[in-house]
């Protein structure tokens, strides 16, 4: 029973880290919004795969519960947005990580395994899908626009945002580790 009560809470905890880091990004940088939807800035997308890559599938479940709460007020006339949007944005990650982590091990083998290349494959893999899926989704809804530049604007944004909040975590497990060392409970 407690198991299914702490993965229900990664659930939500990652639906409202998902909504709030939306909402925050669009407070902070919205002067760097090149069209609707469209950010150079992104660390949302950021804070998607560091999720995803500490909860995997609930993360997925919680950021797609997350998005389709906000996606009406971005996509309110588009029913093929509004519907497909938020699975490529929540599943993105997920999917890089699949592509290119180990499956075997448990999330235990699958961080120690981040070594810096690995954080650029994965965080340029899912920016990859993310912006690619999106664009596809602008071209069959028939959104007019520049889609080549939506689409490097979007992976250049979701790039940098990934690389900037993988490169936090591993500075996190960096000082974690450390600390454990200085305060004498080494592993």
């Amino acid at each position: 029973m407690m198991v299914y009560l702490l993965r229900l809470g990664f659930v939500i905890f990652c639906a409202l880290a998902g909504v709030g880091a939306w909402w925050l990004n669009g407070y902070l940088f919205r002067h760097y919004e090149m069209t609707e939807g469209v950010n150079l800035i992104y660390w949302p997308h950021g804070l998607r795969v560091v999720l995803t890559l500490l909860f995997e599938r609930y993360a997925v479940l919680g950021l797609g519960i997350g998005a389709y709460s906000v996606v009406s007020s971005i996509w309110p006339d588009n029913w093929i947005m509004r519907w497909f949007a938020p699975m490529i944005g929540a599943s993105a990650a997920y999917l890089a990580m699949r592509m290119l982590l180990p499956s075997q091990g448990g999330l235990p083998s699958r961080i120690k395994g981040l070594t810096p290349a690995m954080l650029i494959a994965i965080g340029t893999v899912s920016a990859l899908i993310n912006s690619g899926g999106h664009t596809a989704l602008r071209i069959v809804s028939g959104i007019e626009g520049h889609h080549s530049g939506e689409f490097m604007s979007m992976f250049v944004g979701d790039l940098l945002g990934a690389l900037l909040l993988l490169y936090v975590l591993k500075l996190f497990l960096l000082l974690a580790k450390h600390y454990k060392v200085v305060m004498g409970t080494k592993e």
